[in-house]
């Protein structure tokens, strides 16, 4: 049995829709089943509390970004850090571009890091501390993976 490879997660507002596990639509699917059987047999307002139980499971599925050693997943968006022909990073917008040879780019933000604090400087600090650490990280995966990959600084 082959080991997986360990992905490192960041929570990160991607627009793409989110991607569930099997395992998670398996328990949606039979909470669901049960909470019906359950609804249909007591016919009592408690067995339709459980109908909430499926609807938080699929509703809460979290929004991330995974940084595996060879490739990047957020969302439906999966870029190969070999097939990455440009890299532009922008500090001051909080920007990094990934453009790959088949036309395709893939630009992370510092704006879509979700808040963790409240106040306006540790917020701006937060989400800077976090770009900068996943772009670091990027980049050295993505020179690791393809020695043609191009760095530029805006």
């Amino acid at each position: 049995m082959t080991r997986q490879p360990a992905f490192t997660r960041f929570s990160y507002q991607h627009a793409d829709g989110v991607s569930r596990s099997p395992l998670r639509i398996w328990f949606t699917g039979t909470s669901l089943l049960i909470a019906m059987a359950t609804t249909a047999v007591l016919a009592s307002a408690f067995a339709a509390v459980l109908l909430a139980v499926p609807l938080m499971a699929w509703l809460a599925t979290p929004r991330q970004l995974l940084v595996g050693p060879r490739y990047l997943l957020c969302g439906n968006t999966i870029v190969y850090f070999g097939n990455v022909k440009r890299m532009t990073l922008s500090p001051a917008l909080g920007k990094l571009r990934l453009e790959c040879t088949s036309g395709t780019a893939f630009v992370l933000e510092r704006r879509r890091f979700p808040r963790s604090t409240r106040t306006a400087e540790n917020l701006l600090k937060h989400k800077t501390n976090r770009f900068e650490r996943l772009s670091a990280m990027v980049i050295e995966r993505v020179h690791a993976a393809s020695a043609n990959a191009v760095l530029i600084t805006a």
